[in-house]
């Protein structure tokens, strides 16, 4: 059986899910959603991990362009919004 690999794109992945998860719930139960941009940037860091993760562990470009433009959309939409929200 292969033994799997503790990299440090684990590790940060794990850290921003978390991160994702904490805000969240946080948001939720003060239903004060000021840090739903943050929230949204972590998502979209944890989805370029996960790309590149996936690129490294497979070789395939596939679900790591799919993952890495998701990740980029979401990023666009929260900056674009932060933007909308200054004027």
């Amino acid at each position: 059986m292969e033994e799997k690999k503790f990299d440090i794109l684990m590790l940060f992945q794990i850290i921003f899910v978390i991160l994702v998860i904490l805000i969240g719930i946080y948001g939720k139960v003060t239903e004060n959603y000021n840090l739903l941009p943050l929230m949204l940037i972590l998502l979209s860091i944890t989805l370029l991990i996960m790309g590149l993760r996936e690129y490294k562990r497979t070789k395939s470009l596939l679900w790591g362009i799919f993952l890495l433009c998701t990740s980029l959309y979401i990023l666009f939409s929260v900056v674009e919004g932060i933007m909308n929200n200054k004027n």
